[in-house]
């Protein structure tokens, strides 16, 4: 195992589109848990699983959306970076948490990637500045939402 491998929390109830994504994820030196829901989610965080990036879909069964579910990370988990993806609904105004990222599918393979990689490394910057603090406020301001594809 990696040392100092950073964990993906990855939320998507279509199993092909899961694995896919934990694989891509997997491949690229992530530790990935897998939900296929928010109840899911919810029990692996309330269980204490330390995690650096959580990735949900919008549209997820079972309890709230993607958006939803986002904001309660953002209240309860701080320290977790956020990433929310769609194929069919596009973020309005109020639905992003703080510093949450939004990637509109298909997003390419190396986007993907590239944005866990970037929140992975947000997390750990703010861990090591002792938590959510200036430094994670500024680092936020740098997240902009991924640009529709057409």
């Amino acid at each position: 195992m990696i040392e100092d491998q950073s964990t993906v929390l990855l939320v998507e109830d279509e199993p092909l589109i899961r694995l896919f994504i934990s694989d891509l994820l997997e491949d690229a030196g992530f530790k990935v848990v897998e939900a296929a829901n928010s109840m899911e989610a919810l029990t692996i965080l309330e269980a204490g699983l330390p995690v650096d990036v959580f990735l949900t879909d919008v549209d997820i069964p079972f309890g709230c959306n993607g958006f939803d579910l986002a904001w309660q990370v953002h209240g309860r988990w701080q320290e977790t970076e956020i990433l929310i993806m769609s194929g069919r609904q596009w973020p309005s105004r109020g639905d992003l948490p703080p510093g949450a990222a939004f990637l509109a599918k298909p997003c390419p393979n190396d986007a993907i990637v590239s944005h866990v990689i970037s929140a992975a490394e947000r997390t750990k910057r703010i861990r090591n500045h002792g938590g959510k603090s200036n430094v994670s406020k500024e680092l936020a301001t740098n997240v902009v939402p991924f640009p529709k594809t057409g």
